[in-house]
């Protein structure tokens, strides 16, 4: 199960489609609180994210996650072009980070590669 968080509904929708077809589970959040209010939320096998949300934005989700002993992969998926942000989500252990819009193509590899070895980009 893969869990989307963006707060933008018609992201996070276009995302949900295209992991439907590809045959992959996915649930939809709107934001990381959203996301971590969720009782399972450590039982996902990948988070895609945005940097830029309300409550709780994608690079604290991140450290949340990590704080808590979690190793679920993190992939952003943002409009932001900010350099010390994208290396300060790489650094704290994202394993891949798209400026929109990404290719679906290059989103799969990424998810795919994260499914099979969660391990591989650590």
């Amino acid at each position: 199960m893969i869990a989307i968080v963006d707060d933008d509904r018609a992201v996070r929708e276009a995302l949900l489609d295209l992991l439907q077809v590809e045959g992959l589970s996915a649930r939809m959040f709107e934001n990381g609180a959203a996301y971590l209010a969720d009782a399972h939320c450590l039982d996902f096998h990948c988070v895609i994210t945005d940097v830029r949300m309300p409550e709780m934005d994608g690079l604290e989700l991140q450290r949340r996650l990590r704080a808590c002993g979690s190793t679920i992969p993190v992939i952003f998926i943002t409009s932001s072009v900010n350099e010390g942000t994208r290396e300060r989500a790489l650094s704290d252990g994202a394993i891949a980070w798209f400026t929109k819009p990404v290719a679906n193509e290059e989103l799969l590899f990424e998810l795919r590669t994260a499914l099979r070895d969660p391990g591989a980009r650590k």
